[in-house]
């Protein structure tokens, strides 16, 4: 634990020199380029901040969806929220997905079930209409089994 730590600092140490370099070689390029001024300065900083800003959102992390409970459609695609139209299983690891749809599927038969798909405990339910009809499914990632509540 301790050497992946030390590793983890260098990294960063490392990555942190190289912006540091980076940087200082833009802001002296552009500014040599404008000529040394006051307005070539802030030139230089605004490109800079442009540059690294765009640099973050292009390589930062994707926004990590919450998929712990999912109402979805027959064809398997989310139904409502702000994943609504994408496919169910999109939202979930690769290796949970063959074992999420095949148990969404079983929901349309008007079964509700609970599944362990990569260890990662689910329920699954039927959504029905008024008349009995099921019309969604609704997925639930459980985060906590019964057995783990009991236990305190």
């Amino acid at each position: 634990m301790f050497i992946g730590h030390i590793g983890m600092n260098t990294h960063r140490v490392g990555s942190f020199v190289l912006l540091g370099g980076g940087v200082f070689l833009v802001f002296a390029g552009l500014t040599s380029a404008l000529g040394l001024s006051v307005p070539s300065v802030i030139a230089s900083a605004a490109a800079i901040a442009a540059l690294l800003y765009a640099g973050a959102v292009w390589f930062g992390p994707a926004p990590r969806t919450d998929a712990s409970v999912v109402l979805f459609s027959a064809p398997l695609t989310v139904a409502a929220g702000p994943y609504a139209g994408r496919p169910l299983i999109d939202l979930f690891p690769i290796a949970q997905r063959e074992a999420i749809a095949a148990h969404c599927r079983v929901a349309f038969d008007g079964q509700a079930q609970r599944f362990t798909a990569a260890g990662q405990s689910f329920e699954v339910a039927p959504v029905r209409s008024a008349d009995g009809t099921v019309v969604y499914g609704v997925l639930i990632a459980v985060s906590v089994t019964p057995a783990q509540a009991l236990a305190g």
